[in-house]
């Protein structure tokens, strides 16, 4: 299985529990793991035998900044399937969704979810 990474990308967003939260927005880091049986640009060296990952940041950039969503959990699960259902090589994904500023007393880097759901799961869920 090979895998397409993608790292601590950081968006803006109003989306949490809390009035504040959606009043005032905050930082959420996301971070993606694609899983691919064999991805065929390996040895073609051409992008149309792989997954562009500029097409899954510029979709879960747009799912993050413009959807607002109580729960973290909601929001990877949401990211998960619209690259299910968008890239067809894609067997796998886990999104990890880190919130850095959340509401929390106390000294910590970040809370976090990772959610990972196949192709399968999803057709299953249907």
């Amino acid at each position: 299985m090979d895998s397409i990474i993608m790292e601590n990308m950081r968006f803006s967003s109003f989306s949490g529990v809390l009035p504040e939260e959606k009043k005032n927005g905050q930082i959420f880091v996301v971070s993606l793991v694609l899983e691919i049986p064999q991805i065929s640009g390996c040895k073609s060296d051409n992008i149309r035998d792989t997954v562009d990952y500029g097409k899954v940041y510029a979709m879960v950039k747009d799912y993050v900044e413009q959807v607002s969503c109580n729960l973290i959990e909601y929001m990877a699960e949401q990211i998960i399937v619209r690259i299910l259902r968008s890239f067809s090589m894609v067997e796998k994904v886990t999104c990890e969704i880190k919130k850095p500023q959340a509401p929390i007393d106390g000294d910590f880097d970040y809370m976090s979810v990772r959610i990972g759901r196949s192709r399968m799961e999803l057709e299953e869920a249907l």
